[in-house]
């Protein structure tokens, strides 16, 4: 049996969304970590209760608020639940560098991703008001993740709770950007118990931010899905394409060449959908990836990092460049004595490679903060399978628990592993170390 270490994990369901209480032992009692708070699609309506309970817990006081990415589905709790993190001291918060307001780079890039968010938003609700369908619906809630949608006065949803992360907590808090292999800054108290962090994760190289999927790297099902995406998909066999050069002058009198690929390509019915869906993955590849370790256990939480991010951790750059083949020395340590995993993407193909469910100690445990229903495939469920049998079985689900009275746990995810508590039997799972 275990010895107790006081260190605690807890989960909130509050549906497909990301909301993490980690709690560190000190000798003047416990100290608090955020780590996200948002859900987006499949709201369950217990945010609010959650966020309450979360105060209620940690006394108004947070040590340290961590926000891995800028999604909705991570932060608009801060937005909806200004009112309770108005009441709620914070000593320090840690953002990506891209959250960084004196790094015009970020700033840029950030500004960019939201107006073509809030573009592809205009689009989907035009077709959705022309034609209802499954797929748009999607596509609009994937593109909303971004923006959070609109609230009062036209201000994004996820604007406003950007705000209270900046300035909108009862004390002032110290604000951290970070890159991978930044040394983390953390509060005294959290330092004093003893608490270390390293920050594996986002990169800073721009070609990596963006590689966003290498399917070798994913647990999938079916020969078509297996095949590596790394090339574009090509609507026509090489013998049918040409260069402009190929064509004489008479052909581009009305339009030029740019111009009519740039007509062919906005033609296409499913480029919106391209549009979003890259969109979607680059805001995951900012996101924070974190190794916390406590009294020789080391915790491991990504975010809702992609192929990008985890290749720079896993390879120190680009997978398949020289000197970037194998996983690095640092990874293959970091993987093989982790005792807990924060499953990233809530349980999507996409976010949790191969080479490194395969590199985890075996018999490490795993949350997965989920909801059925909420995107296509996920969770996914050959991931999973994957990540308990590494895990011994100890892999805890978000929904293996009720949200409230009136939303009960979902019986398809199976009963809550025995390493895993549920005190009040619903609204959190907890791990105790």
């Amino acid at each position: 049996m275990k010895a107790a270490s006081g260190l605690r994990v807890r989960m909130y369901r509050v549906g497909f969304g990301d909301f993490f209480l980690l709690s560190v032992p000190s000798k003047v009692g416990a100290s608090h970590i955020l780590i996200d708070c948002g859900v987006h699609a499949r709201d369950l309506g217990s945010i609010r209760d959650a966020v309450t309970e979360m105060a209620r817990d940690c006394n108004n006081h947070l040590s340290l608020v961590i926000m891995t990415h800028r999604h909705a589905d991570h932060i608009s709790g801060f937005g909806t639940c200004s009112d309770l993190f108005a009441q709620i001291a914070v000593d320090r918060v840690w953002m990506p560098w891209f959250e960084d307001p004196s790094n015009p780079k970020a700033a840029a890039f950030q500004t960019s991703l939201a107006a073509m968010a809030g573009h592809l938003c205009q689009q989907f609700r035009a077709r959705l008001a022309a034609q209802p369908d499954g797929a748009t619906q999607e596509m609009l809630a994937m593109a909303e993740n971004i923006t959070g949608g609109l609230g009062a006065a036209g201000v994004s949803a996820n604007q406003k709770a950007l705000k209270v992360l900046h300035e909108g907590f009862k004390s002032q808090a110290a604000h951290d950007y970070y890159k991978a292999g930044d040394v983390a800054n953390l509060p005294p108290d959290l330092e004093a118990a003893g608490l270390t962090a390293q920050i594996l994760g986002p990169p800073i190289d721009d070609a990596l931010i963006t590689q966003m999927t290498n399917k070798n790297q994913q647990y999938l099902s079916g020969a078509v899905e297996d095949q590596d995406s790394s090339e574009p998909v090509k609507p026509f066999p090489d013998a049918f394409r040409a260069t402009d050069e190929a064509y004489g002058a008479k052909a581009f009198e009305l339009y030029g060449p740019n111009q009519i690929v740039r007509m062919i390509e906005g033609a296409q019915p499913d480029a919106l959908a391209a549009q979003a869906v890259a969109a979607d993955k680059t805001l995951n590849n900012q996101s924070l990836v974190i190794l916390f370790s406590f009294g020789g256990k080391n915790l491991l939480f990504a975010g809702d990092a992609q192929w990008g991010n985890w290749e720079n951790f896993l390879y120190g750059g680009a997978y398949g460049t020289p000197g970037h083949t194998k996983l690095t020395q640092k990874a293959s340590d970091i993987l093989s004595k982790i005792d807990f995993y924060k499953v990233g993407h809530h349980g999507s193909a996409n976010a949790t490679p191969r080479d490194a469910v395969m590199a985890m100690r075996i018999g490490c445990v795993g949350m997965c903060s989920t909801q059925e229903h909420a995107y296509n495939q996920v969770p996914r469920e050959p991931l999973l399978d994957a990540l308990r049998k590494r895990m011994n079985d100890q892999l805890a689900r978000s929904d293996q628990v009720a949200a409230s009275d009136a939303e009960q746990a979902n019986p398809d995810a199976g009963t809550l592993p025995s390493a895993f508590t549920a005190p009040t039997h619903k609204l959190y799972i907890d791990y105790n170390f």
